[in-house]
């Protein structure tokens, strides 16, 4: 029998093909999930059923493009595929060790983690799923690090978002209509307090705020999307096109020219300020000009640092 690690594993396959080869036929996406064999041991039915599973559970847009005779993923759905890619990828690293084929004390020479606090809290992650499906609210005291107090929060949990290798709850704090956000890693004394009365759909115009921008800040510009355009040069544009900013992000670049146009459809809060000074010089702002003033000012004050 088949076990749902497999299942994703094999999901996982189908998925980072396509989205590496554009234009893959079926027949190279078979090679590609069984390249050791003379002849595919699955047939183009399942992988049709595969196909049809990764669009419908996974919501991932995986269509059949005419003019590239092959598959290819929408962009629409870029950020579903970066987030599943992801789950596999912590999945094959959990199956290795149950299998036992890492051995757990020489994990670290093997694999390297990036030095963060993306598993500081993780043991709470089960109990806050738990509390979301069964509709439970929690109770927890909440550590503000600026101002070293602590404050207790009595919480309805509506989901858990990852960013920047670091975990965080969006609930709807008791007494209040607004979502907030906590760091996990910042929760002590998280216990279940009774049943929550409110209704997901009641709160969904505000999670999907978290759609139209990077990281968590929604409220900045007064939580307006404005159409963000960018030029460039070639160097980077291929980080861009490994790993987008964001699932709004298109590209259009020429072969042969030194830089392309880079557009978004996005809130232009902090953390997406912050991507564009990542860039540094190999990326310009062209509109609209109150971000191009804003982020220039900002390159300005860290010269005059040195």
């Amino acid at each position: 029998m088949m076990s749902t690690y497999d299942k994703l594993s094999r999901l996982g396959k189908i998925v980072s093909l396509i989205k590496n080869n554009e234009g893959i036929s079926q027949a190279e996406i078979m090679k590609g999930l069984y390249p050791d064999v003379d002849s595919n041991p699955k047939s183009k039915r399942t992988l049709e059923r595969d196909l049809a599973a990764i669009r419908n559970e996974l919501f991932i847009a995986i269509d059949y493009d005419s003019s590239l005779h092959g598959y290819k993923i929408d962009d629409s759905t870029l950020k579903e595929t970066y987030e599943f890619l992801k789950l596999v990828e912590f999945a094959n690293v959990g199956q290795l060790l149950q299998d036992g084929k890492i051995d757990l004390r020489k994990f670290s020479d093997i694999v390297e983690l990036d030095n963060s606090s993306i598993f500081k809290g993780i043991d709470l992650v089960k109990t806050l799923i738990t509390a979301i499906q069964q509709r439970q609210k929690i109770t927890f005291k909440h550590i503000n690090y600026w101002e070293n107090t602590e404050k207790e929060y009595t919480v309805s949990p509506l989901k858990i978002k990852e960013y920047l290798n670091r975990w965080y709850l969006i609930g709807v704090p008791d007494k209040t209509s607004e979502i907030r956000t906590f760091g996990i890693d910042r929760l002590k004394d998280l216990d279940t307090a009774g049943a929550s009365r409110i209704k997901y759909k009641d709160y969904e115009d505000q999670l999907n705020r978290f759609h139209n921008i990077i990281g968590l800040n929604f409220n900045e510009g007064n939580g307006k999307t404005k159409f963000i355009k960018l030029k460039v040069y070639h160097k980077h544009l291929k980080y861009l096109q490994s790993l987008p900013l964001h699932h709004s992000q298109k590209i259009e670049w020429q072969k042969g020219q030194e830089y392309g146009i880079v557009t978004y459809r996005i809130i232009p809060n902090y953390e997406f300020k912050i991507q564009i000074l990542k860039m540094h010089c190999f990326a310009e702002v062209l509109e609209p000009k109150e971000l191009r003033e804003e982020i220039k000012s900002m390159l300005q004050e860290a010269l005059d640092q040195y």
